[in-house]
């Protein structure tokens, strides 16, 4: 960004701040002199895409937010003093109201390259996203309370090239080992087939995607049967929608489920990248609420932007596209314009051979329960194993299967046992339909 650009930018921030100061002391936000709003401060702020105000209007606060979002923030659009793109967002930032509206082009800074903000970071799980508001480097990372982090935004929001530099870094670190799973047919992820520390051939649809998928499941399991938990296992899905949720494939829906809510204690982490991000691609609720870390792009619409923030604001589907993004993790928000790596620069980085040539063929009882804390092995009769089976074709969670097992005379399991016995009926249902059984009455399940 030129001097000259960061000037003005300056300059229409500082008048936008004075004239919603104007408006608030004289009453014009309310439309009445007599009641006028407190504004005791505001901070501007010249990010990459778009300028901002951070007002501090104190216990006036609720009101001013009120007033801007009232007819689709009709109000809060006159005193923008530039020629924005998009839509201009009013939203509560911690005690402050912020303002957003996005820079003209002649503005913008849309093109932010890894190799002119840093090298990417060796070791901890960590990547550069990217830049922040106040042109700081945004570092990223998983670890205990960001296991995993769903990557959404639509068609041309950036959401491939977000993953592609992500998972570029964490190649580099030798501690870490990639699982890559792209339902794009490699259209996505395949630039990245040469990287070092892949475990497997990038997988590329359904079939290949499970026996990933299974290996991952069953390389938590030993970690957890063994404790040698050396290393991160990083498990990365672009086009997760291909093979989760209703229309899904339901054993790739379960793994994700288990790797997604049992994986952080293995250091089995997943990164899962939609271009949907809907309620119906994580039918399984673990799935969404386990990913903590959130990289929300510019989505299709408001309730697409709900599923990607975990919240009602920001607004993804406010983003202005290609790169612009709100980086959000546990206490924190940032609104951050993504760093990209170049394909000729992708190319250049180190390469290695993937340790195995195939994947060995899906296993279903990968998919199955861990083994109980301390050694101790659970054991199941075909009574529980069958009122477990009708539950998961039932779509029945926890609860209602321990109802289930005490209306059918079975005593009344501990929660610990009772989630196991559902993964397990889960697990096997899975199965089942993945080997084409007909489920019917005659094998004691409903039609």
């Amino acid at each position: 960004m030129s001097t000259e650009s960061h000037a003005q930018r300056t300059k229409l921030l500082g008048q936008w701040a004075s004239a919603m100061i104007q408006a608030a002391t004289a009453g014009a936000l309310t439309g009445d002199p007599r009641k006028p709003l407190n504004i005791r401060g505001i901070e501007t702020v010249a990010g990459p895409r778009a300028g901002a105000l951070e007002v501090d209007a104190g216990l006036d606060a609720g009101k001013l937010l009120r007033v801007l979002t009232a007819d689709g923030g009709a109000l809060h659009r006159q005193f923008v003093p530039f020629a924005f793109v998009g839509e201009p967002s009013v939203y509560l930032a911690g005690r402050y109201v912020r303002l957003e509206a996005g820079w003209p082009d002649g503005l913008a800074e849309c093109d932010v390259r890894l190799s002119s903000i840093g090298r990417h970071p060796r070791g901890d799980g960590r990547w550069i996203a990217g830049k922040n508001e106040y042109g700081q480097t945004i570092t990223l990372a998983i670890d205990d309370t960001k296991p995993h982090y769903l990557f959404g935004g639509w068609t041309g929001s950036g959401k491939t090239w977000a993953m592609r530099a992500a998972l570029a870094q964490l190649s580099q670190d030798q501690t870490n080992r990639l699982v890559l799973v792209d339902c794009k047919w490699g259209d996505g992820l395949g630039c990245l087939a040469h990287l070092p520390g892949l475990v497997g051939p990038l997988a590329t649809d359904t079939e290949t995607a499970r026996a990933a998928l299974s290996w991952a499941v069953a390389e938590m399991r030993r970690r957890y049967e063994t404790g040698d938990k050396n290393g991160r296992i990083v498990v990365a899905v672009d086009e997760v929608q291909e093979l989760t949720g209703k229309t899904g494939d339901p054993a790739c829906t379960e793994m994700v489920r288990q790797l997604a809510s049992k994986g952080r204690g293995a250091r089995v982490h997943v990164l899962l990248g939609t271009q949907h991000p809907t309620v119906d691609v994580f039918s399984e609720s673990q799935i969404k609420r386990n990913l903590v870390g959130r990289v929300a792009l510019r989505t299709e619409d408001y309730k697409a932007s709900e599923v990607v923030v975990g919240g009602p604001s920001p607004r993804a589907d406010w983003l202005l596209g290609a790169g612009d993004c709100y980086a959000i993790v546990p206490g924190a928000v940032h609104r951050v314009q993504l760093a990209y790596i170049l394909p000729g620069e992708l190319e250049a980085l180190n390469t290695g051979t993937p340790e195995m040539d195939a994947w060995p063929d899906f296993d279903p009882a990968a998919a199955g329960t861990l083994p109980a804390e301390n050694g101790v092995r659970w054991e199941y009769n075909g009574d529980e194993l069958a009122v477990a089976l009708v539950g998961a074709h039932l779509g029945h969670g926890r609860p209602t299967l321990v109802k289930s097992l005490e209306a059918a005379g079975l005593g009344g399991p501990g929660s610990v046992r009772a989630a196991r016995l559902l993964d397990l009926g889960r697990a096997t249902y899975a199965w089942l339909l993945n080997n084409d059984w007909q489920l019917s009455e005659a094998d004691g399940l409903p039609a």
